[in-house]
């Protein structure tokens, strides 16, 4: 069963981190989901966790370093026995449940040789509120409640 341990903006900060410090060569990572919610709120120094925790990331990349470094810390890894979330690798293709004009609007953030590009979060929520699952809502509600949609 996996665990549903990510919930603090700082976790997926810490991730990104230090997963840039096991690169050898440039690599560019697309982070969508609930982890890239967390994302925006870190960068705007929001600490509040989310309502309804998460159970990983999903980060979309075409490098084959950052790819089998994903790989490592998938559902039952030993990554996440120790961080209590995994790393779900998403291929390019879920990027056309955005509008298509989300790159218009994306934020992004060099880490080292790691270069992170998260669309809006008003971009993010599309997928989730199709879903519409308590989880989504939820995770909606606390994106406009915090203002990270302005």
């Amino acid at each position: 069963m996996p665990r549903r341990e990510l919930k603090h903006p700082f976790q997926v900060e810490n991730w990104l981190v230090e997963l840039s410090k096991q690169l050898t060569q440039p690599a560019r990572m697309i982070l969508i989901g609930s982890g890239a919610l967390l994302w925006h709120a870190f960068q705007r120094g929001i600490m509040e966790p989310l309502p309804e925790n998460s159970m990983d990331v999903d980060p979309i990349t075409d490098s084959d370093e950052l790819a089998r470094l994903c790989y490592d810390a998938l559902i039952g890894s030993e990554f996440e026995q120790k961080h209590g979330w995994h790393v779900n690798l998403m291929p390019d293709l879920v990027l056309r449940e955005f509008s298509h004009t989300w790159e218009d609007r994306v934020a992004s953030k060099v880490y080292g040789l790691l270069t992170v590009v998260v669309p809006a979060a008003a971009d993010l929520l599309v997928p989730k509120r199709k879903r519409n699952e308590p989880r989504d809502q939820a995770h909606a509600t606390w994106a406009e409640r915090l203002g990270l949609l302005s």
